[in-house]
């Protein structure tokens, strides 16, 4: 039993979410709707008088009742929300988006373009709470009725940090709030990245996604295994936990001291426990091109050491001595997905800097020799699935979309990843990407965005950039293979998902050539007009 969890929890086993956990997360989103009439006679904002909300002819002081029955002036609202929209610097904070005086979410037509997006990410992180309870509690959870289940949200609610990863802008679980608190050691300026985004696991784990319960993560600060996470971002063993709670307590003490004095003071860095390297440490494995583990306040110190999924579950891939399963889903939609046809398929979005292909150093696999490699500025190169045509409803499917990159071991490289989606008019519906990342100079790392389905989408592009960090005249940037979009679902679900002849039609259609290709594209319409003339004659 593997037993990777957040602060204060036990180890269990995730479990599939039970029929009551729709009713848990739609009753959460409710706003009650009071009967009574407010007879405030000042906003409790701005503490100036309120007008009737049929009068429209003040427009700055124009004042509106909530559903849950209270009156404010519109403008302060506004403000208000304005105020509470999410932060990637600190954790989700929600109660900003509720009326001060009852509690109750702000529910107003007039406010929706504030609220429309704390409403969807209040939705998701009910989603994140529900997984997170099944993992912490899993037999309280299994076994208890509809009551006690809303109690354990409410308590997880008040109990749970959330942050928005700084990548994809989705919410992930990063601790709790006990941990949370800024002033006590939260690193606001440092990059947090969820699961689905993080290369640390996506380099022992298929499907991070689906598997971050399962990720055994390295304590940032020595070679134990983590048992804590704080911070969003800052995974901690047991030992290493209780000497920051220290650290912090002590830190809080003298600055209520000082403080009554009018000075400041500095909270003091928790000293790593230096790893002692080679065979003297070989409990746990150690990071590539590395005899020894990178333990310290640097988010490069954090490390999955392995998936308990990905291990339990036999496979017959495997990537750095780690088995991993292969979620399942159609094949490859990626068109030439490694060089081996030159650049066909792709279309170079950087006149001036282009990627080109090139015999691999370190090939991917035994039937890959090639890959892309990019130059000394950004290089970018794109290829659009035209979804519409190979799925019945592009809206309702869910995209495995990722590549491989790996740089020189003489000069340091970086790579990108992003995908758009876009509707029937190219317009675009959904945008997200990975951050720069430091490419590796002696393996394969593997970089995986996880699309949702999403309403109006039509076509979707993927986009791969890459360059090296000197400046090297000549092509000695990141390198790239195996790029893939697969479309995720049970394998017997395919045939109702998939046109029939898509996926060949774009991949393997026949083209036309000589005389057959000179007569559709131009004798025959030649023909067709002067035919159409002397049927007028």
């Amino acid at each position: 039993c593997f037993w990777y969890v957040a602060c204060f929890m036990h180890t269990s086993t995730i479990t599939k979410p039970d029929e009551d956990t729709t009713y848990i997360q739609h009753t959460t989103m409710t706003t009650t709707n009071h009967t009574f009439i407010d007879t405030s006679t000042e906003c409790a904002i701005c503490l100036t008088p309120l007008n009737n909300d049929t009068d429209d002819d003040d427009k700055t002081n124009k004042t509106i009742t909530l559903k849950c029955g209270h009156r404010w002036h519109l403008n302060c609202l506004k403000e208000q929300l304005q105020h509470a929209q999410p932060n990637r610097s600190r954790r989700l904070l929600f109660s900003g988006c509720t009326c001060a005086k009852c509690g109750t979410f702000c529910n107003h037509p007039e406010l929706d373009q504030f609220t429309r997006k704390t409403d969807v990410l209040r939705a998701r992180v009910d989603d994140l709470i529900v997984e997170q309870l099944q993992i912490d509690t899993a037999a309280a959870w299994k076994d208890a009725a509809t009551t006690e289940k809303s109690r354990l949200m409410e308590q997880a609610r008040r109990s749970y940090a959330f942050y928005l990863c700084t990548s994809c802008d989705e919410p992930y679980f990063g601790g709790t709030i006990e941990c949370a608190d800024e002033e006590e050691g939260e690193r606001p300026g440092e990059d947090r990245l969820c699961p689905q985004c993080s290369p640390k696991s996506q380099i022992v784990c298929r499907n991070p996604v689906e598997h971050r319960g399962y990720h055994v993560w390295k304590c940032r600060y020595c070679c134990n295994p983590s048992r804590y996470v704080c911070y969003g971002t800052v995974h901690f063993c047991e030992e290493c936990h209780d000497r920051n709670s220290q650290r912090v307590k002590e830190h809080q003490r003298r600055r209520n001291n000082m403080g009554r004095l009018g000075q400041q003071v500095t909270m003091p860095p928790l000293e790593p426990i230096p790893c002692k390297g080679g065979d003297l440490c070989n409990t746990h494995p150690k990071p590539n091109g590395h005899d020894f583990h990178l333990n310290g306040p640097s988010h490069k110190c954090e490390q999955v050491y392995h998936c308990a999924w990905c291990i339990s579950t036999p496979s017959s891939f495997t990537n750095n001595n780690a088995v991993v399963e292969e979620e399942p889903g159609s094949q490859n939609l990626i068109i030439n997905p490694s060089g081996e046809r030159g650049m066909v398929g792709w279309k170079q979005v950087n006149r001036t800097m282009n990627w080109r292909v090139e015999q691999s150093e370190v090939p991917l696999n035994e039937s890959t020799t090639t890959n892309f490699v990019s130059s000394f500025q950004w290089c970018g190169m794109s290829q659009t699935i035209p979804l519409h045509r190979i799925v019945y409803n592009p809206s309702s499917v869910r995209l495995e979309v990722s590549a491989k990159f790996m740089g020189r071991t003489d000069c340091p490289s970086v790579f990108q990843m992003q995908v758009v989606l876009l509707d029937d008019e190219r317009r675009v519906v959904h945008r997200v990407e990975t951050s720069a990342l430091s490419a590796p100079a002696d393996y394969w790392e593997r970089s995986c965005l996880i699309i949702e389905p999403t309403r109006g989408a039509h076509e979707v592009v993927l986009m791969v950039f890459g360059k090296d960090e000197r400046f090297w005249q000549g092509n000695f940037g990141s390198k790239v293979a195996g790029c893939s979009v697969r479309i995720l679902c049970p394998e017997h679900e395919l045939e109702n998902v998939l046109r029939p002849g898509g996926i060949l039609e774009r991949d393997e259609r026949p083209k036309e050539h000589g005389l057959l290709f000179l007569f559709s594209n131009l004798l025959f319409p030649i023909a067709l007009v002067l035919f159409a003339w002397l049927f007028l004659e």
